[in-house]
């Protein structure tokens, strides 16, 4: 470990040779750089729950490859988090990030297979999200209530959106629909006034509710 990443985080141990990180500790840093190994060498593989819930301290994180999950409501309410940057992260929990007014960039890492409920909803400040393919799962209400977002980008392979996901994205116009969607759920996409058109592949079944309040919106069906 060197002076480059963040010191006197707190760490929480798992076994022998690994740990969790469970909270900002004595550490100073607006900047989080979360190291792969703690002061004793044990390697740093998860973010514990509610971990940095509202701490305004933290402006940014970076984590190592080491981190495999983001537990549930890890960074939630962190009103002055803009960015944070991911290189090995498997699962991102429940609430992970909701509530983070400032947070804009998301960044996610290659080999996510799994966004929880809720973990970036009421994120005003996103504008634009780009989900890797090895995501397989995207939890109910994932970014309900992101006003500003308007392109979202989604895995080919997803089957399902669940429900709320899109919830009161009053601005989201671009938006990809995978050719494998097999269910649309109920208010997926309620109160996106912005859509003025969205290209359905036609074995999709559709909830009756999934566009609520959507008076622009034009269905129509694709191969």
């Amino acid at each position: 470990m060197t002076d480059l990443f963040s010191r006197g985080l707190a760490y929480k141990s798992l076994s022998s040779r690994e740990v969790i990180l469970c909270g900002i500790g004595t550490c100073q840093d607006e900047n989080l750089i979360v190291p792969e190994t703690n002061e004793n060498g044990f390697s740093v593989v998860g973010i514990a729950d509610k971990a940095f819930i509202r701490c305004g301290q933290i402006k940014s994180v970076f984590l190592p490859k080491s981190v495999e999950y983001i537990g549930n409501s890890a960074f939630a309410w962190c009103d002055n988090l803009e960015n944070f940057e991911l290189t090995s992260v498997l699962d991102i929990k429940n609430r992970a990030f909701m509530g983070c007014n400032k947070l804009n960039a998301i960044k996610l890492n290659d080999n996510l297979t799994c966004i929880g409920e809720k973990a970036f909803a009421y994120c005003p400040s996103v504008n634009s999200v780009s989900i890797p393919e090895s995501v397989t799962k995207i939890g109910v209400s994932a970014f309900e209530g992101c006003r500003n977002l308007v392109r979202i980008s989604l895995p080919r392979g997803l089957k399902y959106l669940e429900n709320g996901i899109f919830y009161a994205c009053t601005s989201l116009r671009y938006i990809n629909i995978p050719r494998k969607l097999a269910y649309i759920d109920e208010y997926a996409f309620a109160y996106c006034e912005s859509i003025n058109y969205f290209d359905i592949p036609k074995n999709t079944v559709i909830n009756k509710d999934a566009f609520y309040e959507c008076g622009k919106l034009k269905l129509t069906n694709v191969s």
